[in-house]
């Protein structure tokens, strides 16, 4: 008879966890970390050399990402399958900083000659951005998601141009998005973490004759992230986050 403890307390390893990004699982990821930091001083008053209190302000939150590298960028392309999901519906960029991934035109920013016909390459019609490189225009772009209720045409500022899912080219491009992480093993046992609101800050990688595996480092900062809870993540309709195991019973 097993001890009543295995049921109640259990502890995970990374080879237990599966990491999902916005709604998709990076295949890339072998390790993710997190800190959060809080600002926190003492208070000082005359005759006495002990504090009297302690004043509590910001608090952050940040991590980093390792990842295996393959013959793609698995983060940028799998979240490219989400986008609907994770961008904003109104999402612009200054024209000259548009480029589609698949070319090689990437345009220098601070050549004004070549911002109107990058902003007329990316939106196709013409009418936005640098126009006889004098004037500048502002216009009407559709809606990433025209489908959806409620996501009306964008209005792009003068000099601007919508970002969409094919114009990423570097990871701190992406919006925002959550990553949960869901650990179950063998036993029956599940629980789950979650970072809210991840946005990517900074990316590197290298290569050398004695590199065996190429890795490539990502930091990243987060608006909140939840503490380890049992079961499995589900969310109701209203947003309330609902505890289940792996077998679909309600977790206490």
């Amino acid at each position: 008879m097993p001890s009543k403890y295995i049921n109640t307390l259990t502890s995970f390893s990374g080879a237990d966890l599966v990491c999902t990004f916005a709604n998709k699982v990076v295949g890339e990821l072998q390790q993710i970390s997190w800190a959060i930091q809080r600002q926190k001083a003492p208070v000082f008053t005359l005759g006495s050399a002990d504090a009297r209190s302690f004043s509590r302000g910001k608090r952050g939150i940040a991590g980093s990402l390792s990842m295996a590298v393959f013959d793609q960028d698995a983060l940028v392309e799998t979240l490219k399958e989400s986008w609907e999901q994770i961008a904003p519906a109104a999402m612009f960029s200054a024209a000259g900083n548009i480029a589609k991934s698949k070319t090689e035109n990437f345009q220098n920013a601070f050549d004004l000659s070549q911002w109107n016909a990058v902003a007329e390459d990316q939106l196709g019609d013409g009418d936005v951005g640098f126009v006889d490189n004098s004037e500048i225009d502002a216009a009407t772009a559709p809606a990433s998601n025209p489908a959806e209720a409620g996501q009306a045409d964008i209005n792009v500022p003068a000099g601007f141009s919508t970002i969409r899912a094919e114009n990423v080219l570097y990871a701190d491009t992406l919006p925002p998005f959550d990553i949960t992480m869901t650990f179950a093993n063998e036993y029956g046992q599940s629980a789950f973490q979650k970072i809210y609101d991840v946005d990517i800050l900074n990316e590197g990688s290298g290569v050398s004759v004695d590199s065996m595996v190429m890795e490539r480092q990502i930091t990243y900062i987060a608006r909140r992230m939840s503490p380890l809870l049992k079961g499995i993540y589900t969310r109701s309709e209203g947003g309330d986050i609902n505890n289940v195991d792996i077998h679909g019973k309600a977790v206490q």
